[in-house]
C-alpha cells in the first residue's frame, strides 16, 4: 500500500502543482513542492531539513484542505490561519509510530504511567519545573480540561475573565460551559503588548470567578514575567478567582526570552490557586494525536475539575507522545530556532515592503498579529462589506485578501477587544513559503 507521501507526490506531479480538495482547487505556488517518501532525515551539517516543502494539500488537513472548501473558484493559494506546523514530524514520532503499528491488536491500553513520567521529565529539564505524577490528568485535548474546569468552577450567570486579544477557542470553550465572557483588553506600550492593571482589576467583579491566562499569549505573542504572572494570580487571589493558564504554546520561546510555568511563580498562595493546561500539539505538531494533560498544585482544585472530565485516549497518540517527549528534543530546538528566523525575516519583510501594515514583535508562540487597519481603511469598510457582506471589517479582509493575494489569514476580530483591524498569521512554513506569501500580501496592497 502506498504511503500519504508517495500519494501526495503523484497528486502533485499529476497536476503540476495543484491539488483538487473537495472542489476547490488548492496551489502550493511555484515553489518546489514536495513530500519525502520517509520520515525527515537529518542533512549532512547535521541540521533537518525545514526549507523543503512538505506538501500537506490532499489529506484531509485544516490548514490547507478546509481553508481552500470556502473558494471554490480556486483563488486559495496560501493556508497561513490555522495553528499547526507545516514541517514534516520529528522522525522519532513516526517511527515510533510505526513501530506500535506492527503490533496488530488495538485493545485497550493498560495505563499512561511512562506518558506521566515523560511528562515531569520534560517540564523539569525545560522549564525547572517540579511536577508529580500525581498532580497531572492526562486529558484528550486543552479543551476537555479547561471545560471541565469551567463546569467545575463558575455557577450559572458566572463569567470568565480574559486578557484580550486572546485565543479564539476560550469564546468557544466558554459556550460549550455554558458561561460568560468579560474582556480586558490589553494596550501597546513601547512596542510590546501589556496588561491594562486597572481595567483588569474592574473587571474582577464578583460573578466572575475565573481567570483565563495565556503563556505565551495567542495570538499576541506576549512570553509573560514572572512579576506580570504573579501580579495577575494575586489580583485573581484578592477577588476569590481561580486561575486556569492555558500553556500549550509554552515550549515555542523566542531567543532572549524564557517562559516561566504560573505553577513557577514563587507565591505557593498563588501557585496553590491555579491549573494549568499543557498539549505537546504545538510543539511536535501533533494536534491530530488528541492528547494534552493539565495539572494542579492544589489537590483540592484538581479533584473538582476531575470530577467533570473524561478523557478518551488513543493508544497511538499516547505512543507518539511518548517518543516526541523521550527522543524530539533536538528536533524541536531545531525547528524552533527556525521558526525564530522566521519571525525575524517577517519583521525585516513587513519593515522594508508594507510600510502601512504595522508588526509587533513576537516573543513566543508561532503565531503574529498584524494590524493592517490602514490597509482596510484605505480600501474602505462600505467596499468591503459590498463586497463580501461578513460580520466584520475583518472577516471581509480575510475574502478580499485571498481574492486579492491567494493568502487566507485569520480576522482578528476573532480574539476579542483589541483585535479589530488586526490579521493572525502562522510563521510555521518553509521559509520560500513566507516570502511568496509576503511577496503576493505586498503586492495586493500596493494595488488597492
Amino acid at each position: 500500500m502506498p504511503s500519504i507521501a508517495d500519494l501526495n507526490r503523484r497528486n502533485f506531479l499529476k497536476t503540476a502543482g495543484f491539488a483538487t480538495v473537495a472542489g476547490a482547487t488548492a496551489s502550493l505556488t511555484s515553489t518546489a513542492v514536495n513530500a519525502a517518501p520517509s520520515a525527515m532525515p537529518k542533512l549532512a551539517n547535521g541540521k533537518y531539513d525545514f526549507d523543503t516543502v512538505y506538501n500537506r494539500v490532499g489529506t484531509n488537513c485544516a490548514r490547507w484542505d478546509s481553508a481552500a472548501r470556502r473558494y471554490p473558484e480556486g483563488v486559495f493559494k496560501y493556508g497561513m490561519g490555522v495553528a499547526s506546523q507545516d514541517f514534516e514530524c520529528a522522525p522519532c514520532i513516526t517511527d515510533a509510530l510505526a513501530e506500535r503499528v506492527n503490533h496488530h491488536n488495538w485493545g485497550y491500553m493498560g495505563g499512561t504511567d511512562d506518558l506521566k513520567e515523560e511528562i515531569v521529565k520534560w517540564n523539569g529539564n525545560r522549564n525547572n519545573l517540579d511536577l508529580n505524577p500525581d498532580e497531572l490528568t492526562i486529558s484528550d485535548g486543552v479543551y476537555p480540561g479547561m471545560i471541565a474546569a469551567m463546569r467545575a468552577f463558575v455557577p450559572a450567570g458566572g463569567k470568565i475573565l480574559i486578557i484580550t486579544p486572546a485565543y479564539s477557542g476560550f469564546y468557544t470553550m466558554a459556550r460549550a460551559a455554558n458561561v460568560g465572557t468579560v474582556d480586558s483588553q490589553m494596550v501597546i506600550k513601547n512596542g510590546r503588548y501589556e496588561v491594562d492593571w486597572d481595567d483588569l482589576e474592574a473587571k474582577m467583579t464578583p460573578d466572575v470567578r475565573l481567570l483565563i491566562v495565556c503563556n505565551p499569549q495567542n495570538p499576541t505573542g506576549n512570553v509573560w514575567k514572572s512579576d506580570e504572572l504573579h501580579r495577575m494570580g494575586r489580583l485573581a487571589l484578592d477577588h476569590n478567582i481561580v486561575v486556569l493558564s492555558d500553556e500549550i504554546h509554552a515550549d515555542v520561546v523566542r531567543k532572549g526570552h524564557k517562559l516561566t510555568p504560573f505553577a513557577a511563580i514563587p507565591d505557593q498562595e498563588v501557585v496553590n490557586n491555579s491549573l494549568s493546561f499543557v498539549a505537546i500539539s504545538k510543539t511536535f505538531n501533533m494536534a491530530g494525536m488528541k492528547n494534552a494533560y493539565f495539572y494542579s498544585k492544589n489537590p483540592m482544585l484538581l479533584g473538582r475539575v476531575n470530577q467533570y472530565h473524561w478523557a478518551d485516549l488513543n493508544t497511538l497518540g499516547v505512543v507518539a507522545t511518548v517518543a516526541a517527549y523521550q527522543h524530539g528534543g533536538e528536533w524541536f530546538d531545531q525547528a524552533n530556532s527556525y521558526m525564530d528566523e522566521n519571525h525575524t525575516f517577517i519583521e525585516g519583510y513587513v519593515r522594508d515592503n508594507m510600510p502601512n501594515v504595522v508588526y509587533t514583535r513576537n516573543e513566543g508562540t508561532y503565531m503574529t498579529f498584524l494590524d493592517f487597519s490602514s490597509t482596510i481603511a484605505s480600501i474602505g469598510n462600505e467596499e468591503l462589506d459590498n463586497l463580501y457582506g461578513r460580520n466584520t471589517p475583518e472577516e471581509n479582509f480575510q475574502d478580499w485578501l485571498v481574492y486579492n493575494s491567494g493568502t487566507y489569514l485569520n480576522p482578528g476580530s476573532n480574539y476579542g477587544a483589541g483585535g479589530e483591524g488586526h490579521m493572525r498569521l502562522n510563521i510555521a512554513s518553509s521559509r520560500s513559503v513566507l516570502k511568496e506569501v509576503f511577496d503576493a500580501m505586498a503586492s495586493a496592497i500596493k494595488r488597492a
